[in-house]
């Protein structure tokens, strides 16, 4: 998605919506992504390190609703800023990021009772499954965005080449 959403700001031409839509994507849309990580990884550190106390049952206790929060509701609202981007940037819906946040939010209550390892795992599998299924919808685009991409360098590496051969 990121070379789409450069792709989408490059062609913006007129200052004020290009500044509009860099504002919104790099900045409203991506701070939640960031935090969401910070938060995920302070989470996951606490977290692990609990599981790793001698006394904690091998796989962990059951996770309860603060770190279900944490974690599941984390991994959520980063899909869903991942959809926000798509939206705005590139007007497209991108249903299996949706679809996997309502999974996430479907699972949670009944994760928040498996040991924290097993949880974690499933929270694992859950995004592993979500990207493969974000990947198999998009149907060829990125391939074709990322081509684009590269004629475009190969384009300005070729009249860089020329501008440096008739005036360096």
């Amino acid at each position: 998605m990121s070379f789409a959403l450069e792709q989408t700001l490059h062609h913006t031409r007129e200052p004020v919506p290009r500044a509009r839509l860099a504002r919104d994507v790099y900045t409203y849309l991506h701070l939640p992504m960031v935090a969401r990580i910070i938060f995920f990884a302070l989470g996951l550190k606490d977290l692990l390190a609990e599981a790793a106390e001698p006394d904690t049952p091998p796989w962990g206790v059951p996770l309860g609703g603060f770190w279900i929060t944490v974690l599941y509701g984390g991994v959520g609202l980063y899909l869903l800023s991942l959809a926000a981007c798509a939206l705005r940037a590139l007007r497209t819906v991108h249903w299996p990021l949706l679809a996997a946040v309502a999974v996430l939010a479907l699972v949670a209550p009944v994760a928040a009772r498996l040991p924290e390892l097993v949880a974690l795992g499933l929270l694992a599998a859950l995004c592993v499954a979500a990207m493969v299924a974000e990947t198999l919808s998009e149907n060829g685009r990125r391939r074709q965005i990322r081509r684009l991409a590269l004629e475009e360098q190969i384009a300005a590496e070729v009249e860089q080449s020329r501008w440096r051969r008739q005036h360096l």
